[in-house]
Parts: C-alpha cells; sequence; structure tokens
C-alpha cells in the first residue's frame, strides 16, 4: 500500500511540474519534491523492516527506490536553481534567456521523475511477491475482479492512464491501450478508481488539459492484493492469446 501510494504521489507530481506554468511550477514542485524524498526514505525503511527474510528480493526493491530518493533529490536542485532564478530580477535584454532556463531547469526535473511510478508499483510488485512466496495463499477480493479491470487498476497504479474528452465525447488513452472506457467506469462505480478533470497535462502544448485517473484507497487495497507474483502482472497486461491450431501427426508404423 505504501508503495502504491508513492506511485501516486509521483504521478501527480509529476502533473503539476508538466501542466503548470513556470513560476508555479518550480515552486510548488521544489516543495513537493523534498516530500517524496522523505516519502522515498520512510519507503525503503519499511521494506528493511519486512518481517521475512531478506533475500535479493526485496534488496532489489529497496535499492529502486533509494535510487529513486536519490533522482529525486537532483530534481529538488533543479527546481531550487530555477526558484533562485525567478527570484531574481534579470536585466530586459537578459529574459527570454532566463525564461528559456527556467523551463529547462523544470524539465530536467521531469525527466528525472518520470519513471518514478513504474519504479514504485514494480518493486510493490517485489514485495508482494516475496510476501506470498513466505505465507499461504488466501482468497481476497481481488479474485472477484476481471482480469481487464486488474489491468486497468495495474496501469493506473503506474501513472498510464487519462481520459481525454473531444467534442463530447471521451477517449481512454493508454501506454498499451488495453483500457476501456467502460472498463474504468465500472471501476469508477465501485469506488476503486477516481476521474481527476483537467489535472493531467495535455497531449500536445497546446491542446487542453486531460482528466487522471487515480487509485482510490479502495482500488489500492484491491491491486495490493493481487500483486502475488510479477508472473501474474505480466499475465493480466498482456493480450489473449489464441491456442493454435494443431493437428495430430499419425505415428509411423515400425
Amino acid at each position: 500500500m505504501r508503495l502504491l501510494a508513492l506511485a501516486d504521489q509521483f504521478t501527480q507530481f509529476n502533473d503539476q511540474l508538466a501542466r503548470l506554468q513556470p513560476a508555479y511550477a518550480a515552486a510548488q514542485g521544489h516543495s513537493s519534491a523534498n516530500s517524496l524524498v522523505s516519502a522515498c526514505r520512510e519507503a525503503v525503511q519499511a521494506i528493511v523492516e519486512q518481517p521475512m527474510y531478506g533475500g535479493v528480493a526485496l534488496t532489489e526493491a529497496a535499492v529502486r527506490i533509494k535510487q529513486l530518493a536519490v533522482l529525486t533529490g537532483q530534481a529538488v536542485r533543479h527546481l531550487a536553481d530555477a526558484k533562485e532564478l525567478l527570484a531574481t530580477a534579470p536585466p530586459p535584454s537578459d529574459t527570454p534567456t532566463r525564461s528559456g532556463d527556467i523551463a529547462h531547469l523544470i524539465e530536467l526535473a521531469c525527466e528525472l521523475t518520470l519513471l518514478a511510478p513504474v519504479a514504485a508499483v514494480d518493486s510493490a510488485s517485489t514485495l508482494a511477491t516475496e510476501v506470498q512466496r513466505c505465507r499461504p495463499a488466501t482468497t481476497t477480493g481481488a479474485d472477484a475482479l476481471a482480469p481487464a479491470q486488474r489491468a486497468a487498476l495495474h496501469a493506473t497504479a503506474r501513472g498510464h492512464v487519462v481520459i481525454a474528452r473531444h467534442q463530447g465525447r471521451e477517449a481512454v488513452h493508454s501506454r498499451s491501450n488495453s483500457v476501456h472506457i467502460d472498463t474504468l467506469r465500472a471501476l469508477e462505480q465501485a469506488g476503486l478508481v477516481a476521474v481527476e478533470p483537467g489535472s493531467a497535462p495535455p497531449a500536445f502544448g497546446t491542446g487542453p488539459p486531460r482528466d487522471r485517473v487515480r487509485l482510490t484507497l479502495t482500488g489500492a487495497m484491491a491491486l495490493t492484493a493481487a500483486l502475488d507474483s510479477s508472473h501474474r502482472i505480466q499475465a493480466l497486461t498482456a493480450p489473449t492469446a489464441r491456442p493454435a491450431h494443431t493437428t495430430a501427426v499419425p505415428a509411423k508404423r515400425r
């Protein structure tokens, strides 16, 4: 749950940096990035304190989050530099250059945390795999979800699902194009996801903002229950392959 919450925090952070004006993004982003560094460190401590054998998988999960803390710390420095430039009044002739420098620093910060939600969810999957390996399997409410719903929850946790609106129509945009609007509406009605209008950046620089789809607390709990093994998650996100039609070859007579 903690790692899924961390992934959601990074998704919101990335949306803010990409959507807000440079002056607000630098000030708001600097504060948010500092909080994310602390959240990463707390998540690492929680992984280390897991009451199970600390094998390679858990070590890798902790290291992945430590790397996020380092990358986010570098983003903090870029945003601090952007804030300092904003606070300094430039000569009139340097205004275009100063604006370009600020935009570049914010862009660098965005790049450093762009893949953070994916890394956090992958670590959550690794941790869940180890928990299931050490404890007997149990039946959970996640078993009531259809594969398409589980896949949609997983994509949402990774920050990959937004809804665009054009001329009264809704279109879901996801990395794998496997999430459908009917699935999202069913999950929303069940209280597993929430749609935040206008909180995601536009697909193009001058386009309208899009709606971010986020997990609710109930949705995060359902996904946590479903993250029982890495191969199970891959099965959820991969397209279903039809079995190949084969014809038995008669055995040769001796």
